[in-house]
């Protein structure tokens, strides 16, 4: 007994002078996901990835990752990518550095019919009656907006008097593209009618609002209120001139 007490001593010297000289033991720790495919019309199908591994599918509208999440390591560069459903072919990746037990929620917008395809911000939680959800989809025609033209959009709310900033604005608003800014806004008044709001498209480089053909600046909105949309701006050809209009589109 004694001897056998000796020998189980001398092991565990021998381990805490392997822990003293040797390199720390790493520990391999996990981070979370989930990642949310954003129903707009067009919406196609992906495959999503943690490396070379597929791990979970998307349909529009579905959230991969709940309950269940979607687990990868921490602690080191990780590559989540997504592809076109059954192919290689890939639409959209990030790389992470996620710190263990940290959960990273990922949105993002893929329509072949829309042109989209990009990571988003959005806003969470339920939408007020009173209030609308949306993103700004650029669609005007090269004849209003040149391919080489930088455009900032503004949005103007009316104030019983005249149309002032809202202090909401979008930076860089390429035509034929959705812009990654999810906004929420109250469309209605406390008295239960619609608030107006138009938007102003400003050239970023010489300053100057961008105007149809008829020299008008202000293309009015129309939003539905407690629904997500897409606010497009676009422009019709009226009597050989381009004319400002907006529509809207619920998802």
């Amino acid at each position: 007994m004694l001897r056998f007490s000796k020998v189980i001593l001398l092991a565990a010297l021998v381990l805490l002078a392997a822990c003293r000289k040797g390199d720390p033991v790493s520990e391999f720790s996990f981070a979370s996901f989930t990642a949310e495919l954003l129903a707009l019309p067009g919406t196609a199908d992906l495959d999503i990835y943690v490396g070379e591994t597929k791990v979970d599918s998307l349909t529009a509208g579905r959230t991969a990752g709940l309950p269940t999440p979607l687990m990868m390591a921490a602690g080191q560069s990780t590559t989540i990518s997504f592809r076109k459903a059954g192919t290689d072919s890939l639409v959209l990746d990030t790389v992470v550095n996620a710190i263990a037990g940290d959960r990273l929620d990922l949105k993002l917008a893929y329509s072949p019919a829309l042109g989209v395809t990009s990571f988003m911000t959005a806003s969470e939680g339920n939408i007020p009656a009173d209030s609308a959800v949306f993103f700004l989809f650029n669609q005007l025609p090269v004849e209003i907006q040149a391919d080489d033209a930088h455009v900032d959009a503004y949005l103007f709310k009316f104030d019983g008097v005249d149309f002032v900033e809202s202090g909401i604005s979008w930076t860089n608003l390429e035509r034929n593209k959705l812009h990654t800014n999810q906004i929420t806004l109250a469309v209605n008044g406390e008295n239960g009618l619609p608030l107006q709001y138009i938007i102003r498209l400003k050239n970023s480089v010489t300053g100057e609002y961008l105007s149809d053909g008829f020299g008008m600046t202000d293309i009015p909105l129309n939003f539905i209120p407690g629904q997500r949309q897409i606010a497009s701006v676009k422009a019709m050809e009226f009597f050989g001139m381009w004319l400002y209009y907006a529509e809207n589109t619920i998802y």
